[in-house]
Formats: structure tokens, C-alpha cells, sequence
């Protein structure tokens, strides 16, 4: 399970350069490393008049290039944040995952500048990029012991989990089991059901 932690903040605060930072110095720590960047503006990779754009003008949605030095995937839709971790996670074999201009309740995010704090705001930047790395290096390291006390699936499909959603899952479904009669202690739990679409 990958470690996730995102990054907000107004523009020229410092976010891309600490970014680049982290991934060069986590690279050198053996850790597989993905980026996210997340934009409210209507921007493309997809420069008109390439093939690309020619195969999504002609309707297709998902448009893939393979080149010699890499593999791109281009969806031609908006997909949500958890969406997009999916799509990582199940691509390659990932330690974290660092997303620049994350707004979702559920990731760990630092905060860059004097922008209004979002909830699950965990550090705000003050200029010591090592204390960030240090930050994502312990995550990552209870991410994986927390990976084997945890994993949801939804449909078959792996669902990514921070910290905090983790620890509320755990803590709620355990303290819901503890007032069962017949339940003394709880150490291992297996929980599967399945949703009748008829009573939706």
C-alpha cells in the first residue's frame, strides 16, 4: 500500500522545488516514487494536431503513446483523486505517492504559505525540506506495518488508504464488535458483504 501525502498553497511558495526535492532524495532512499498534479485550470498535454488529439477528436477516451523512453496514458475525462491512486497503484509497485494541489478530506497534506489551513493538514512548510523527507520516510514505514493490519477492497478493486482512514475504520468497526456478547477480545477481524442494488 502506498504512502500518500499531498501538498497545497498559492503559486511561488516553493511546492514544485520541495516536490522535486522529495523525489530525488526518496529515490536515492530505493523508494518508487509518483507525482500528482492536480489543476483547477482547463489545461492539456495533449498539443493539438498530434496524433494523440487527432484519435481523442475522433471520440476515443483513453489514448496511449509508447515511445522508446516512455509510456504515456492519456484519459480524456476527469477522474477523482482516488481514481487516479487507483490507476498508480495498480500500474507499479509504489511507496508513495506526492500530490501537488490536493483538497480531499481523507490525504495528509502540507501546507505552503499563508493559504487558509485544510482539514488533515499535518505541517506547514517553513522552509526545512528535510523535516518534510523525514516526515514521508516514517510514513512510509507505518504505511507498510499498517498494510498488514488493513486492506479494503471495494468491488474487487484495492482502495488506497491513509493513516487516518485506516485508524477510523479500525477503531470503529472494533469498538462496534467489542459490545457483541460472545466477543471477549479482538485480533483478527474478516468482514465481506455484498450490496443488494434492489434496495438502494
Amino acid at each position: 500500500m502506498a504512502t500518500i501525502i499531498g501538498f497545497y498553497g498559492y503559486s511561488n511558495t516553493g511546492k514544485t522545488a520541495v516536490i522535486e526535492y522529495l523525489i530525488e532524495e526518496l529515490t536515492k532512499r530505493d523508494f518508487k516514487v509518483a507525482a500528482v498534479k492536480i489543476t483547477d485550470k482547463s489545461v492539456s498535454i495533449d498539443k493539438e494536431g498530434k496524433d494523440t488529439w487527432r484519435y481523442s477528436e475522433k471520440g476515443a477516451k483513453i489514448i496511449s503513446l509508447s515511445s522508446t523512453t516512455e509510456t504515456t496514458f492519456i484519459l480524456k475525462y476527469r477522474e477523482d483523486l482516488s481514481s487516479i491512486l487507483n490507476h498508480i497503484i495498480y500500474l507499479n509497485d509504489i511507496d508513495v505517492i506526492l500530490v501537488e494541489g490536493v483538497n480531499d478530506i481523507s490525504t495528509e497534506k502540507i501546507r505552503f504559505g499563508d493559504i487558509p489551513i485544510r482539514e488533515n493538514t499535518v505541517l506547514t512548510y517553513n522552509g526545512d525540506k528535510e523535516k518534510i523527507l523525514k516526515l514521508i520516510v516514517d510514513k512510509i514505514s507505518e504505511e507498510k506495518y499498517m498494510a498488514d493490519f488493513l486492506e479494503l477492497k471495494v468491488n474487487g478493486k484495492k482502495i488506497p488508504l491513509g493513516r487516518f482512514p485506516k485508524d477510523f475504520i479500525i477503531q470503529t468497526v472494533t469498538g462496534m464488535i467489542k459490545s457483541l456478547r460472545g466477543v471477549d477480545d479482538v485480533k483478527e477481524v474478516e468482514l465481506h458483504f455484498k450490496i443488494d442494488k434492489e434496495e438502494e
